[in-house]
């Protein structure tokens, strides 16, 4: 049993900052809800609730990370007009319009890492100054909002997301693959949770990507030169993260493994973003004790157990879309 946000899911949104104890879920079930989401939205002088699927893969560097940028300054001035013209966008939370709102999670939507609730949050938030409405709201969310490997994992997971008594977490703007698998100042009991055992690893367990590992050990990472490129045989990236879905395995190899992610590839749901897939298995192994699959001539995907007490960050209204 883990623990997830409690959401009413009546009206505009309000976080409650209470928990309650459920069952965690299949990641694919929580990719479908980013890219099912709805939000409330003002129109007919009433709260709407209304399609704003997220189906957009978006990180914080390149071009559509430009074009985010430039929507999320709009949202601080136009959020500012609305406010007198006092700008809101470095205080720790604020009240607008009798609702609570953290800066950090708007600031998370435009870059990629944010959770289902804090991007409805963001969403109602730009209907009630003006900046989007019924009619533009579906391309805004392709054109500005999205959710990259990291953010994706994290926010099934729970982990580094904003809340009222916490509204800047450390890794609130993202968490590597690389962290994720090794950084144990952060989660003293990282070690631990790598898979050593093909039929110990379960859906909601972290899938890490590797290229390039080096002497049999992802833990020797690539080096980069005084040209600032990777040198090559240095050791290994590792470059993607996502969820196990489903898998088949024996004691001594994986059959079959089903990924949920955003990878920026097509996806079931028509964009580039949250998607469920079949992995191509091509063998399985072991690096000392940590069991991996191996997906390509030279990537590999090694397995971790979620943080202790993680939990998915649902959004408001979760299980009433179709």
């Amino acid at each position: 049993m883990l623990r997830v946000k409690e959401r009413c899911g009546r009206g505009p949104v309000q976080a409650t900052g209470k928990w309650t104890e459920r069952i965690l879920m299949l990641p694919a079930v929580y990719a479908k809800a980013y890219a099912k989401l709805s939000s409330w939205l003002w129109f007919n002088e009433d709260w709407n609730w209304t399609g704003t699927p997220i189906v957009m893969y978006l990180q914080n560097s390149g071009k559509q990370a430009t074009k985010a940028a430039v929507a999320e300054g709009a949202f601080w001035e136009a959020l500012a007009r609305a406010n007198k013209g006092k700008s809101l966008r470095y205080v720790k939370t604020f009240n607008f319009d009798d609702y609570d709102y953290i800066p950090t999670s708007i600031h998370r939507t435009f870059i990629g890492k944010a959770c289902p609730w804090e991007i409805q949050e963001a969403i109602q938030l730009a209907s009630s100054i003006g900046l989007i409405d019924k009619t533009n709201v579906e391309k805004y969310c392709r054109d500005n909002i999205g959710v990259d490997c990291g953010g994706f994992v994290a926010a099934y997971w729970g982990e580094e997301v904003p809340h009222m008594v916490e509204p800047n977490p450390k890794f609130a703007t993202g968490i590597s693959p690389r962290s994720f698998w090794a950084d144990s100042g952060t989660w003293p009991d990282v070690i631990r949770r790598r898979r050593t055992d093909f039929t110990a690893i379960k859906p909601g367990d972290a899938a890490i990507f590797f290229s390039g590992v080096k002497d049999n050990n992802p833990d020797i990472q690539a080096k980069k030169g005084a040209d600032g490129e990777w040198i090559a045989g240095s050791g290994s990236k590792a470059f993607h993260i996502g969820l196990v879905n489903a898998i088949g395995a024996s004691s001594n190899s994986i059959t079959s493994l089903e990924i949920a992610e955003s990878s920026g590839a097509p996806s079931i749901y028509g964009g580039n973003g949250v998607n469920v897939r079949a992995a191509q298995v091509n063998g399985s192994g072991t690096s000392g004790s940590y069991v991996y699959a191996q997906v390509g001539n030279d990537e590999r995907i090694y397995f971790l157990a979620p943080i202790p007490g993680a939990g998915p960050e649902l959004p408001y209204g979760f299980g009433d879309e179709s």
